[in-house]
């Protein structure tokens, strides 16, 4: 916005909680006693109808049974057996220094660790879900597709589908290359031997031959999987999946989305853009955290959430995924349960405005574990707005303890109110130790976020996107100008702080370094002037104030406020009355069309992002091990934001000034 904006220069159901586990007699007796308690409601029950005939080919039960009895003991390293393609001459096509072309026979199955792009040169292959032949949904043949598969997660199974199918895999660009700027993003991909050259991607047939000794674990697709992705595809309706944490409901719901998309053939035929409600603030599929967002999916979703951490803003006619509306989450969730029923409502709509001027756009929505363990009553209050046609429910079925029975059964209730059909099917316990932590790896796909560069969408293949390769230090902020002066207009309204109550005094202070997500409004209640809000005495910054009803800041009406996009306050300029502000090049362009008066910044909502704080100090242990001969400690020194442990000895302690500063051990 020109002379406004600049650049500047450098649960709750209370059945039985004892948590003991029951045997199988026993829980299914305290299923039956549950029905029995319920007047005139019938009890929908997948099993009462028998199964039709999978048109996919048949899962390898074997891995399945393998599956349960290693997940005993996570911590015991083992051999676990990736797929059963093998090495031999009749099975490899071509093989160069970029290219592998190899045939695959039905039901046979390639493991490959790394990013490749990939094409079916004969028959059809299965992946992720999707079904891909040589011809795509879009009539195009031999399509090009990308595919990351880090050793952070299941290593994903290719197979063939077709009695001889051709598939040629080729290297490409590295996503995320931030190695050098943090260690959680270290031997992710292909681990090459000393002195090769080799592809971006490797073939893996057992976990022992991985040359970097890491936890490699395989993907497991259960029977019961894929009949409940079959009934969830057979037509266009709501399906929504719910359990407990970390039991693999964003992977269901990600092969549910690539089935819709690829279809099977004349059985189930492709839809050309899928509906993806993500509900879970701390784990987002398309966006970064600390938000929920509706998102029209038309590529398929073959790469972790930090090798796409967002969807990208495109011009209106780029055939890409698309979020349509987004509401930041607070962190803490208690005190504001009422005001995320009200953010999911409005998705909602949006979607039944969206479906009603498109046909057969089906939608998948996936819960966050919170709500199904400890919001219960949320839940159920969700499923009688949304009333989905399917509800998927994970479990670990071998053990059931009478709370996770009492939930089951009020699902169940709640479904038959409104016909909906209860998929009871299996959860994905970890077979191991995972690479990165739930929490590690949220951090991954926030610090991609923002070093998002450039995203590229060509006919032949999916978003291609780029990262800048420096720390967040090196890269120009955005000035906002928080209160008017003789130079420059006030540029938004002011902060809302999600949170416990802030202190005017210390909302700099708490300000300093988060994660803030710009927000949108649509009508002008926001502030009338919006520069009467109140202001901190000393550094004049614009805040709402907390509600004398709840102590806490009221949040923005869902209906009449949109998500823009999230940012990192890079710091405050008192004396010029400014807010420095990060955004990744990607998203810039947004700035520009933000109407000051309707524009609000949200704190609340993410963890500080500690990863920010340690990316010069990576990039120099980096450069240290190349070569370097300036001291350890003058270089540290030269870092705002960071210093060693031992430094803390130095700083002296009580009645002693220390400025303060992130630590590294």
């Amino acid at each position: 916005m020109p002379g406004k904006r600049r650049r500047v220069d450098d649960a709750n159901t209370s059945a039985v909680a004892n948590g003991k586990p029951l045997t199988a007699i026993a829980a299914a007796r305290l299923k039956t006693e549950a029905a029995a308690k319920v007047v005139n409601t019938p009890e929908t029950k997948q099993d009462q109808v028998p199964a039709p005939a999978s048109p996919l080919p048949e899962s390898k039960e074997e891995d399945y049974r393998d599956f349960s009895a290693e997940v005993e003991d996570a911590s015991v390293k083992r051999n676990f057996k990736l797929c059963n393609w093998r090495n031999e001459p009749k099975n490899i096509l071509s093989d160069t220094d970029s290219e592998l072309a190899i045939n695959l026979n039905k039901h046979a199955t390639i493991a490959l660790v790394g990013y490749f792009d990939f094409k079916v040169l004969r028959g059809a292959i299965n992946i992720n879900g999707a079904n891909i032949g040589t011809v795509g949904r879009d009539g195009q043949k031999n399509r090009t597709y990308r595919a990351c598969v880090p050793a952070t997660h299941p290593i994903s199974k290719i197979r063939g589908l077709d009695g001889t199918n051709h598939v040629l895999f080729k290297t490409c660009k590295a996503p995320t290359p931030l190695a050098h700027m943090s260690r959680l993003f270290a031997n992710l991909w292909n681990a090459k031997s000393d002195g090769e050259e080799s592809r971006s991607f490797c073939v893996v047939t057992d976990s022992d031959a991985d040359l970097l000794s890491r936890p490699l674990r395989p993907e497991v697709t259960p029977e019961d999987w894929l009949r409940a992705i079959e009934d969830c595809t057979s037509s266009s309706s709501i399906t929504l999946v719910t359990g407990s944490s970390s039991l693999g409901k964003s992977t269901f719901a990600r092969r549910v989305v690539n089935r819709s998309l690829t279809g099977l053939g004349k059985n189930a035929p492709a839809v050309p853009a899928v509906c993806y409600m993500d509900l879970d603030p701390r784990k987002q599929e398309y966006a970064p955290g600390g938000q929920i967002s509706l998102v029209v999916v038309r590529d398929l979703n073959l790469s972790p959430s930090f090798a796409q951490p967002s969807t990208t803003p495109t011009s209106g006619d780029t055939k890409g995924n698309e979020i349509i509306r987004a509401h930041p989450i607070p962190v803490n969730f208690a005190n504001y349960a009422d005001h995320y029923q009200s953010c999911v409502e409005d998705l909602f709509l949006a979607y039944k405005n969206i479906s009603s001027r498109y046909s057969s756009l089906p939608l998948v929505i996936d819960t966050p574990g919170f709500l199904y363990t400890s919001n219960f009553d949320t839940l159920n209050k969700l499923l009688m707005r949304l009333k989905p046609h399917n509800i998927v429910h994970l479990e670990d079925t071998q053990v059931i303890d009478t709370e996770t029975a009492a939930r089951l059964h009020l699902l169940r209730v709640t479904a038959s109110q409104y016909r909906s059909t209860v998929l009871e099917i299996t959860a994905q316990q970890p077979q191991s130790i995972p690479m990165r932590t739930e929490t590690e790896l949220n951090a991954m796909q926030m610090q991609s976020y923002f070093h998002l560069k450039s995203s590229i969408t060509s006919p032949s293949q999916s978003q291609t996107l780029a990262w800048i390769l420096e720390p967040l230090s090196h890269l120009i902020p955005w000035e906002f100008c928080y209160e008017e002066t003789d130079e420059r207009t006030q540029d938004f309204a002011g902060f809302a702080m999600y949170t416990e109550p802030v202190e005017p005094a210390a909302l700099m202070h708490a300000l300093n370094g988060s994660i803030v997500q710009i927000i949108q409004s649509t009508s002008s209640v926001v502030s009338n002037p919006y520069t009467s809000l109140s202001r901190t005495g000393k550094h004049r910054i614009p805040y709402f104030p907390k509600s004398e009803r709840t102590g806490m800041v009221e949040p923005l009406d869902a209906r009449t406020t949109r998500l823009v996009c999230t940012a990192m306050i890079r710091g405050f300029d008192p004396e010029r009355r400014v807010v420095e502000v990060l955004v990744p090049k990607t998203h810039e362009p947004l700035l520009y069309s933000l109407a000051p008066e309707r524009t609000v910044f949200v704190g609340g909502c993410c963890d500080m992002p500690e990863w920010a704080f340690l990316e010069d100090v990576y990039v120099r242990e980096v450069g240290e091990e190349i070569v370097d001969a300036t001291p350890v400690r003058e270089k540290h020194d030269e870092v705002v934001w960071v210093e060693r442990e031992d430094a803390i000895d130095e700083m002296g302690y009580l009645n002693t000034v220390r400025r303060v500063r992130k630590f590294q051990t």
